[in-house]
């Protein structure tokens, strides 16, 4: 069952993780760095400008995009991007996940195969939470960007800089709270 579950998130990561860079490969916007997992650097290679990595701790990924919350006039970077655009590529890992979760539980309740229905279970749970509207989660996004209705790009980006950075600290110390409880109970799981 731990064996599933790690499996599972792991692939959800990956397939979250490609959504975002076909995406932005998609409406031209420019992929610095496509890794999977945070850390020091296992294994790493190059194509077509975009360097791909897989890095220690398989704890999440990323993708850099070019200038990703700079103020800049390149038309490849992420904030010269159509509202749209933005949209779609901030939010389609989000979408891959509902939707092969989705599909993977239906199949293995069909199927009863325990396996597909924790993956699809994970894959729509892990989908859905990334869509909640706090900063550094993907489901900011929408919100954050538009800002820029409002504020000047250069002052937008910045305040959005901040507010996810500090998202992301606290949900980063969120996370390292409930790894207790999830010592104490992984054997409930």
């Amino acid at each position: 069952m731990i064996i599933t579950m790690i499996v599972s998130i792991y692939i959800c990561i990956i397939l979250h993780e490609l959504a975002h860079l076909l995406t932005a490969k998609l409406v031209k916007c420019n992929v610095e760095v496509f890794s999977i997992g945070f850390g020091k650097e296992l294994i790493s290679f190059k194509f077509k400008g975009t360097k791909y990595r897989f890095a220690l701790l398989p704890l999440g990924g990323y993708n850099k995009l070019e200038h990703e919350l700079d103020y800049c006039k390149t038309k490849t970077a992420l904030p010269n991007l159509s509202y749209s655009k933005k949209l779609l590529v901030l939010l389609s890992g989000c979408f891959i996940n509902i939707i092969t979760g989705l599909v993977a539980y239906y199949f293995g309740i069909k199927l009863v195969n325990e396996n597909l229905f924790y993956f699809g279970t994970i894959s729509t749970i892990l989908g859905i939470t990334n869509l909640l509207p706090i900063p550094a989660l993907d489901g900011s996004y929408p919100i954050l960007f538009l800002l820029e209705k409002i504020i000047p790009k250069k002052y937008s980006l910045q305040l959005i800089r901040w507010l996810v950075g500090w998202g992301f600290i606290i949900l980063t110390i969120l996370n390292i709270a409930c790894i207790p409880w999830l010592i104490m109970n992984w054997r409930k799981l």
